[in-house]
């Protein structure tokens, strides 16, 4: 099984149709979006982005960010956090600007999602992972990106689908 993990979409509709190209293109089984949909203000884009995601309401697993308080018309659950198993890991999801890492490292996870920051990242504390995909429309650390996960690694992916950094979870 593989995920395709995004955050940070800030009513960017071209690059969540270029990320959602990749997805097909890898056969990603779910997408996790960690929030951030659209901004705080006038969203040019609300309604593609809308259309877009309802296609694959199926196959989302989503978490509400700071800038979601007032969707209407996403076909699916948005709470503030959120586990899924995946290839037999215990995955939490959050956007990551209600939880500190000390208050989600004590949560019974494998792996902790968290987005908000626009900055992806990697850390492995105590074999549990903690990682940020960055963000797919304005990231604060040079490139825009998303993650990768599949039965063996973790890879933080540029828009380009370039590995940016990869990491082996299966020691």
């Amino acid at each position: 099984m593989k995920y395709m993990v995004i955050s940070d979409i800030h009513d960017d509709i071209n690059n969540l149709n270029k990320v959602l190209s990749i997805y097909t293109k890898e056969y990603c089984n779910k997408l996790l979006v960690l929030g951030d949909l659209f901004n705080y203000g006038f969203d040019i884009n609300r309604e593609d982005i809308v259309n877009r995601l309802n296609l694959m309401a199926d196959n989302i697993v989503a978490v509400r960010g700071n800038c979601d308080n007032n969707i209407v018309g996403i076909m699916f659950d948005m709470p503030y956090i959120s586990n899924v198993i995946i290839n037999n890991k215990n995955i939490l999801l959050t956007h990551g600007h209600l939880y500190d890492d000390y208050y989600l490292l004590g949560r019974d996870a494998d792996i902790i999602l968290t987005g908000h920051s626009h900055v992806s990242s990697f850390k492995e504390i105590n074999n549990r992972y903690l990682i940020n995909p960055g963000s797919i429309s304005k990231s604060r650390n040079g490139e825009n990106s998303f993650v990768i996960i599949d039965e063996n690694k973790i890879s933080i992916r540029n828009l380009d689908n370039q590995i940016l950094e990869e990491y082996n979870f299966n020691k």
